[in-house]
This record gives C-alpha cells, sequence and structure tokens, in this order.
C-alpha cells in the first residue's frame, strides 16, 4: 500500500462573461411564471389602492413601476450576485479559460483558482439579458426554498396529527 499523498490539480483560470447579445427570449420564458404572479399582486395591490379612477391607467402605472421598481433592480442585482462567487455558483455565466495548457480529462477534476474576471460591453442588449438570468436564478432559489420549506410544513403538519 502505497503512502504517496496524492496532490489535487490547480489551474490558474480566467472568467470571460458569457451573456449572449441577441435573444434572452428563453430567460424571460424561464422567469415568467415568478415574473406574472408577482405583477399580477402588484397590479392588483395599486388598482386597490386606487390611484386613479380609472382601470386601465392603473393597470399601465402598474406596470411601469413593476418594471422600474421591481424587475430591473431585483433581476440585475441577482445576476451580480450569482456571477459574485463563481465559486459557490459552479461560475454560472462565465466562461473558465485556463491560463495554461491541461488535458480535458484533468481539467474537470483540478481545482480551479480564479485570478482575472473580464465582463461583457454593456448595452442595454445585454442588461435586459442580464437582468432575465438574474430572474431565472430568483426563480431557482425560490424553488429551493419552497422545497426546504414544505419539508419544514409538511413534518410540523404531521407532529399535530394532520393526514393520519
Amino acid at each position: 500500500m502505497s503512502t504517496e499523498k496524492i496532490e489535487r490539480l490547480k489551474v490558474d483560470v480566467d472568467l470571460l462573461e458569457v451573456t449572449p447579445t441577441a435573444g434572452g427570449l428563453w430567460h424571460w420564458m424561464l422567469a415568467s411564471p415568478a415574473l406574472l404572479f408577482l405583477a399580477w399582486n402588484w397590479i392588483a395591490l395599486l388598482d386597490a389602492l386606487r390611484v386613479t379612477n380609472w382601470s386601465w391607467l392603473n393597470i399601465l402605472i402598474g406596470c411601469v413601476t413593476f418594471i422600474v421598481v421591481w424587475v430591473l433592480p431585483l433581476g440585475y442585482a441577482a445576476h451580480w450576485l450569482v456571477t459574485a462567487f463563481p465559486r459557490i455558483f459552479q461560475a454560472a455565466g462565465w466562461e473558465e479559460i485556463p491560463r495554461e495548457e491541461i488535458a480535458d480529462t484533468k481539467f474537470y477534476m483540478a481545482q480551479r483558482i480564479y485570478k482575472d474576471r473580464e465582463r461583457a460591453s454593456t448595452n442595454w442588449n445585454r442588461v435586459w439579458l442580464r437582468v432575465a438570468q438574474g430572474w431565472v436564478y430568483l426563480e431557482i432559489f425560490g424553488i429551493f426554498l419552497g422545497v426546504i420549506l414544505m419539508a419544514i410544513i409538511f413534518f410540523s403538519v404531521l407532529q399535530f396529527g394532520f393526514g393520519q
């Protein structure tokens, strides 16, 4: 039996943002259930507050304020947060470019040491795409949080005798 210590290969890696310039429709479609649910509630709240006497104007004001107050800031913040921690979120949104040549078979087992990050140029198309990606991240987080909460609720309900 060998007492030789196996040392894990360490690779210096640069990160390059991989948000495409065109499209983003699929990201918006993935985020649409959460966005539609939140928009419905936001517009209903503003309509209940009766900002104006015209219902169509309440809906228009609700849509505009929802986009400006909720969609853009939260989506962009979620995208920034996920891409700020590439090790925790498995380099989501980044392309890993090794600084030295390494065999493909060893690259996936190597520990990556992140050095430089280069974000893509910022324009309105890319901002909308980052916001859409951020909302997809928020929806995934909401699904995971829902699973955890449902397990807790299930066991607490069983403790009080429901479902037996």
